[in-house]
């Protein structure tokens, strides 16, 4: 390191004895500086790279990324949301509303300003104030599958069981293939008492995603009527598997499930073909139960 820092020494030193003796301001460089049209196709791009790290799961790093491509272009709206979105990943959720609320500022008229703040108030269990900011989205975009599931979702956490229905027919109405929204629909069959209509249904969602979701939601209501089932013990297993969280109720309560899905999983638990399983999601989960099942 030394030696490298005494031959630049001498290069630069060499390099000075043959130039000529002027001014001191004639060495100062110009500065250079960005016009605004550089400055404002700089900041998209920024945005844009911080937006692929929410995709790839790098939120944190995509804040910086907002917040420097703001520093840059403070009225472009698209920016604001991208740091919304960010800031909602990395459950910043106050942030997150101050960043959606100043992209409001600029484009009110932005489906995905009315979208991204329904998500952060559904995040923040303001749910009422959720589904007038999805209403404002839908009147926007009628044509959005998730502004739909979005109010399903806020209706079902209201045990508006008819309205949350009617949502999720219609984000499927318009993605027949929304497998998500087709299994909230089963959620809500459930709990309605329509058992055979939530096992039909969630047959259906199996054969578009092997989700571990349906198939231990499926595996629970064919135990409930039948137990010892062996389609609903090789089910269960494979959704544990899969996804050893869905054995806990609270994260079941957070994927939406109703009381009796979940009071009617307690008692396919017990079943002792799935202690293995069972004991195999208890040692992978940050989760845990109330009570030992």
């Amino acid at each position: 390191m030394k030696n490298n820092f005494f031959f630049l020494f001498c290069a630069i030193l060499n390099i000075s004895l043959f130039l000529p003796a002027n001014p001191s301001y004639s060495f100062v460089p110009s500065v250079y500086e960005p016009t605004n049209k550089t400055l404002i196709a700089t900041s998209i791009g920024i945005g844009r790279t911080a937006s692929k790290y929410i995709e790839y799961g790098h939120a944190k790093e995509a804040i910086n990324l907002a917040k420097l491509a703001l520093s840059l272009n403070p009225k472009e709206a698209n920016l604001w949301i991208i740091l919304s979105r960010a800031q909602l990943y990395s459950n910043l959720l106050s942030d997150s509303l101050v960043s959606i609320k100043n992209a409001q500022k600029i484009d009110s008229k932005s489906p995905v300003v009315w979208f991204t703040r329904a998500s952060i108030e559904m995040q923040l269990g303001d749910i009422e104030a959720a589904i007038q900011s999805i209403r404002k989205n839908i009147k926007l975009e009628n044509n959005n599958s998730n502004s739909y599931f979005l109010l399903g979702n806020a209706k079902l956490m209201q045990k508006k069981y008819s309205n949350s229905l009617e949502a999720f027919k219609k984000a499927t109405d318009i993605n027949p293939k929304f497998w998500q929204a087709i299994n909230n629909q089963a959620l809500v069959y459930y709990e309605l008492g329509f058992k055979q209509k939530a096992i039909k249904t969630w047959r259906e969602v199996i054969l578009l995603k092997s989700d571990p979701e349906p198939k231990l939601a499926l595996a629970i209501a064919l135990y409930a009527l039948e137990p010892n089932n062996n389609e609903a013990i090789k089910l269960a297993k494979e959704a544990l598997s899969q996804n050893p969280n869905y054995f806990f109720q609270q994260f079941q309560k957070e994927q939406l499930w109703g009381e009796k899905l979940q009071t009617a999983g307690v008692e396919l638990f017990k079943n002792p073909k799935l202690r293995s399983v069972i004991n195999t999601a208890s040692a992978n989960s940050n989760f845990s139960n109330e009570k030992d099942q």
